[in-house]
């Protein structure tokens, strides 16, 4: 039988690396913070909900995401580029259309902190003004080998024309 990322060491490094940086998000900047369960983690897309007071006084949901590579062979994070799921990795609906109300890119030095549904309406702007073309880059639809997912990149110079904050680390 075929061994999946899934089934690899590196793979388990990623899931605790993720979750780390769930609780530095939620210690940082969260108050009354709940973590969401395994299925509401991988079926409804959220990882914390709690108060964060930059935004509202009312209970959010967010998702968390780490820094990305361009590609999982590179050394360094991008800080230019982050990778948008429109489809995950099964073909299910991706974080882009999950139940987090905001999304938290773990950034260098900050929390980048984006509505869900106002990026999801700019991801699709932008790959329609790009002719929905398939590739792998800037608003290009993009597929894996061996794998059902639908992804794309897009700048975070781009986010900043939707609501955004800042929270430096």
């Amino acid at each position: 039988m075929k061994q999946t990322f899934r089934d690899t060491k590196e793979f388990q490094h990623f899931l605790d690396y993720g979750k780390k940086i769930e609780i530095a998000f939620a210690n940082q900047c969260l108050s009354d913070a709940v973590f969401s369960t395994r299925y509401q983690d991988q079926m409804e897309h959220w990882d914390v909900k709690g108060i964060c007071s930059l935004i509202s006084n009312k209970e959010l949901k967010f998702d968390v995401k780490s820094q990305k590579k361009n590609n999982r062979s590179d050394k360094n994070f991008s800080s230019e580029l982050t990778w948008i799921e429109g489809k995950n990795v099964d073909g299910y609906d991706g974080w882009i259309k999950g139940k987090a109300d905001y999304i938290a890119f773990e950034r260098e030095r900050m929390w980048f902190i984006v509505n869900r549904e106002e990026l999801y309406k700019l991801t699709v702007k932008k790959l329609t003004e790009n002719g929905n073309k398939k590739g792998k880059g800037k608003y290009l639809i993009y597929t894996r080998d061996n794998a059902k997912d639908v992804i794309t990149q897009m700048p975070f110079s781009d986010m900043k024309q939707i609501e955004h904050y800042e929270i430096l680390k």
